[in-house]
C-alpha cells in the first residue's frame, strides 16, 4: 500500500481510534467493538502491555477495510522494523524522533511526527512528514490557532490528538484539520454516531 493510500484513508476516516491500556485482552476487544462500529482507523500504542500481541490479534480478526497503526513510537531504529513486520501502516509519535520520518517511509509506514508549536509542525513538514500530529491539542491547541495559521502552515496536513472527544471532532475539521485522534474517550456509541457523521460529511450515507 502506498504512503498516499494510507494517508487518504485517513482522511476518509476523518478520525483514529487509540487503543492504550494495561489489559491486552480488553484492548483487543474494545478494538474489535470500534470496528463494529464504524471505526476504520485503528492505532495501538506501543506503551500498551503486550501490544505486538493486541496489534496482531486485531490484525488477524478484523477486515482489510480497517487501517491498523502504532503510536507512541520514541525511538525510531527499535520501533518501527517491528512494527512494520506486524504490518503497520502507520505510525505515530508526540515528539519527533530522530530518523523516524525517513525509516518510516523506507519500510513503507506513513510516519505521523508530533508538535507541540508551530516551529516543530514546519520543521516536520520540512523533513518530509506528510502527517503531522498536533498534541497535546487541548493545551498546545485550539481549533482557533489551527484556522489562524498562515497560509503555508495550513497546507500542512494535520491530525489534532490529545483530549479531544468526539464531539470535538467536527469542529477541528472545519478548522482544517486532516482528521482527529480520539482515546480512552471514545466511547462505542459515540463512535457509531461519528463514524455516520463522517460519512454525512463526505455524501455517502450508512
Amino acid at each position: 500500500m502506498s504512503l498516499e493510500w494510507t494517508l487518504e484513508r485517513i482522511k476518509r476516516a476523518g478520525f483514529i481510534a487509540i487503543l492504550r491500556g494495561k489489559e491486552p485482552t480488553e484492548l483487543v476487544q474494545r478494538g474489535v467493538d470500534l470496528a463494529a462500529a464504524g471505526v476504520r482507523v485503528l492505532e495501538v500504542t506501543l506503551d500498551s502491555t503486550d501490544a505486538s500481541w493486541v496489534f496482531q490479534m486485531l490484525r488477524g480478526q478484523l477486515d482489510d477495510d480497517v487501517l491498523m497503526g502504532v503510536g507512541t513510537v520514541m525511538h525510531a531504529e527499535s520501533a518501527l522494523p517491528s512494527a512494520a513486520d506486524w504490518g503497520a501502516q502507520f505510525a505515530l509519535s508526540p515528539v519527533q524522533p530522530e530518523g523516524m520520518i525517513d525509516l518510516a517511509h523506507d519500510l513503507g509506514v506513513l510516519a505521523v511526527p508530533g508538535a507541540a508549536t508551530a516551529n516543530e509542525l514546519w520543521d516536520a513538514h520540512l523533513s518530509g512528514a506528510m502527517l503531522v500530529k498536533l498534541y497535546p491539542a487541548v493545551t498546545s491547541w485550539s481549533p482557533e490557532m489551527l484556522a489562524g495559521l498562515p497560509d503555508p502552515m495550513r497546507q500542512v496536513n494535520t491530525l489534532p490528538t490529545g483530549g479531544i472527544t468526539a464531539d470535538d471532532v467536527e469542529q477541528w475539521l472545519d478548522a482544517g484539520a486532516f482528521a482527529c485522534g480520539l482515546g480512552t474517550s471514545l466511547t462505542i456509541e459515540a463512535a457509531d454516531l461519528l463514524s455516520s457523521k463522517i460519512l454525512g460529511r463526505r455524501g455517502v450515507l450508512r
